[in-house]
């Protein structure tokens, strides 16, 4: 019996080591002893599936950690890209800038048209890159709390007509800086004239 179990004993540690099984011993078996060996070469063979796949998992899991990391790099390295291509767009109209700015530094006249004409270029090229004012100066409108801040700092209800005294800014979906608008009871009333006083 014990030439059996070390027989038995012997394929077994072969089958997990991927040798080849030797031949059991010859020797009488009763059915009961067949079923135990057929029950562990069962879970010797699950044993092995298991061990099969988790060497899946875990290279698929290197993998997906691999593309991960390559779609960072490359998400990082588009956004370089385009922040590149805005700072040569906008690099022109900066150094005009920089020299009106020389210019009224150092006393001299400087025409208001041509600060205007750079203000709007250099406002045209951040709207191509997807920046967009929020309402514009004076512009009549709905108050939404989403997009609006009234200057007082008071509360006001979303739909309450206001006035745009400071545009804000969105970057697609995203609002930057909310546009700063006065109610109507923030703007100052006119006096009535009334004609001269009376004694």
């Amino acid at each position: 019996m014990n030439s059996e179990k070390t027989g038995y004993f012997a394929r077994l540690l072969a089958a997990f080591l991927g040798r080849d099984v030797p031949p059991p011993v010859s020797g009488p078996t009763s059915s009961a002893d067949e079923r135990q060996l057929e029950f562990q070469a069962t879970v010797s063979g699950l044993k092995m599936e298991l061990r099969e796949r988790d060497e899946q998992v875990r290279q698929l899991k290197n993998e997906y950690a691999a593309l991960e990391a390559a779609r960072q790099r490359a998400t990082s390295e588009a956004a370089a890209d385009q922040l590149e291509r805005l700072f040569k767009r906008l690099a022109g109209t900066l150094g005009n800038l920089n020299v009106l700015t020389a210019m009224a530094d150092a006393g001299r006249e400087v025409e208001t048209g041509d600060l205007i004409q750079l203000i709007k270029g250099l406002e045209k090229e951040l709207g191509r890159a997807g920046l967009e004012p929020i309402g514009a100066v004076g512009e009549k409108t709905l108050f939404a709390v989403a997009s609006h801040q009234r200057m007082s700092g008071g509360a006001v209800r979303d739909g309450v007509p206001v006035t745009v005294q400071i545009p804000g800014y969105r970057l697609g979906e995203k609002i930057l800086s909310k546009a700063l608008v006065s109610a109507r009871a923030d703007e100052p009333r006119q006096e009535q004239d009334n004609g001269p006083d009376r004694d």
